[in-house]
C-alpha cells in the first residue's frame, strides 16, 4: 500500500513533466498548446530567430514538423502551435477568427519574450493554419517579420471590422490542382492583402493539396531558410 502511495505522485509528476506546454493570451481566456523544436544544432538557451508553425486542420504539431519542417538546417527555434478548436482545428468562421485571431498574435508575442528571440517571429501555416497565417498577415502583420501561408485562403467575410495591420512580407504558396482549398481562395487572399498595402509574393505549383509539402518541400524550405538567415 505504501509503495502504491509513492508511485501515484511520481506518475502525476511524470505526466506534468512530459505534457506539452501552453501559452495564454493576456487579454482573453484563450490558451494554445505548443511544442518546441530546434534546427541547425541550436539549443534552448541560444538567442535564435523564431519560426512559428501552424499545422493543418485535424493534423498534429508533431506530424507537421516531421512532414514540413524537419529539413531546416539554419539555426532557429521552431514553435509549433496546436489548433485551438475541437479536433486540433483552426478558425473557419468570422466569429472564430474574432475570438482566436488576436489571441494568437498576443500569445506569439509572449512566446517571443519567453524564449531568447532575434527579431520578430516568422510565421508559416498550412491549409487551415495557412488561412490563419493569411488572417495574421491582414490583421496583425506588423507583429511578424515574414509570413508564409501555404494552401490557405481568406475572404472579406471573415475579416470583420478591425483595422488592417499589414507589415510583414508575405510569401504564399498554393497548388493549382488543390481540391481541398481551391487556388482561387489563395488568390483572393493575396488580392486582399495587396489592396491593403502588403508586399506579397504568390507562387503556384502544379500539384494538389497534400502534395505541396512532398513535391515542393525543398523549394518552400529554401525560401524559409533564406529569411531565417536574414534575421541571424
Amino acid at each position: 500500500m505504501k509503495k502504491m502511495l509513492l508511485i501515484i505522485p511520481v506518475l502525476v509528476l511524470a505526466l506534468w513533466w512530459f505534457k506539452d506546454p501552453t501559452i495564454s493570451a493576456p487579454n482573453s481566456d484563450v490558451s494554445f498548446g505548443y511544442i518546441v523544436k530546434y534546427s541547425g544544432n541550436s539549443s534552448r538557451s541560444d538567442n535564435l530567430p523564431m519560426l512559428v508553425a501552424l499545422h493543418g486542420n485535424g493534423d498534429t504539431a508533431e506530424n507537421f514538423y516531421n512532414t514540413a519542417l524537419d529539413q531546416l538546417y539554419v539555426p532557429a527555434r521552431i514553435v509549433l502551435i496546436k489548433g485551438p478548436l475541437s479536433g486540433n482545428a483552426w478558425p473557419w468562421t468570422a466569429a472564430d477568427f474574432a475570438q482566436y485571431g488576436k489571441s494568437l498574435s498576443e500569445a506569439i508575442e509572449l512566446l517571443a519574450l519567453k524564449y531568447p528571440t532575434i527579431g520578430k517571429p516568422i510565421l508559416i501555416g498550412f491549409s487551415g493554419g495557412g488561412t490563419m497565417a493569411y488572417y495574421q498577415a491582414a490583421k496583425h502583420g506588423n507583429s511578424y517579420s515574414y509570413i508564409f501561408p501555404v494552401s490557405g485562403q481568406l475572404s472579406n467575410g471573415v475579416l470583420g471590422d478591425e483595422s488592417f495591420r499589414t507589415g510583414a512580407e508575405v510569401f504564399a504558396f498554393h497548388g493549382r490542382s488543390d481540391d481541398v482549398i481551391s487556388i482561387s481562395g489563395g488568390k483572393i487572399a493575396v488580392n486582399i492583402l495587396r489592396a491593403n498595402g502588403a508586399n506579397v509574393e504568390f507562387t503556384e505549383f502544379a500539384i494538389g493539396h497534400h502534395g505541396i509539402f512532398t513535391d515542393m518541400k525543398t523549394k518552400i524550405t529554401q525560401t524559409v531558410e533564406q529569411k531565417l538567415k536574414s534575421l541571424n
